[in-house]
């Protein structure tokens, strides 16, 4: 017998106990992608800023936040954040063992898998100003409505599509 919890999408959000380095958030994002049935996904935590923000070296370059370029599901693209968390949609229940699987595999450290609601099912004002009538609902809840620029990487088989006013 099929139930309305093996058909509908579930929100989960991954906590490692630490920020990720670049080649571990590229490792964990590629088995996450492996295990499938993702709908959308969206990574969080600190900027990784381009110059010194404040103090007497303000305006310095910083060497080692360049060119954080990693690849997911065979497409590159910039890391802008340090990965803190995770957060996505499945279509189903039935990828929940496989995702906890992936991360165990990608994590050398302990981490929680949370279920609950993460995302935005229809727009709110917010995103109706910033976006206009939306078509896809898929990024609805992926942009902060209240930052300088968006910043969105829509993974695709064909490329990687990145929206940036300011590029």
């Amino acid at each position: 017998m099929v139930t309305a919890s093996d058909t509908e999408s579930i929100q989960v959000e991954i906590l490692p106990q630490r920020y990720l380095m670049p080649a571990t958030a590229q490792k964990l994002l590629n088995a996450i992608y492996e295990n499938g049935g993702i709908t959308r996904i969206m990574i969080q935590g600190p900027n990784l800023p381009r110059s010194v923000p404040y103090g007497p070296a303000k305006g310095t370059p910083i060497e080692e936040n360049r060119d954080l370029i990693i690849e997911v599901a065979g497409q590159a693209f910039e890391l802008g954040v340090k990965l803190g968390r995770v957060r996505l949609e499945l279509e189903s229940e039935k990828y929940l063992p496989g995702l906890k699987a992936a991360c165990e595999r990608a994590l050398p450290f302990t981490f929680q898998i949370k279920q609950g609601k993460f995302f935005h099912n229809r727009p709110t004002i917010s995103d109706y100003a910033k976006y206009g009538d939306v078509e896809d609902k898929r990024i609805l809840g992926l942009i902060d409505p209240k930052a300088r620029k968006d910043k969105l990487a829509i993974l695709s088989e064909e490329k990687v599509t990145i929206e940036d006013e300011e590029r």
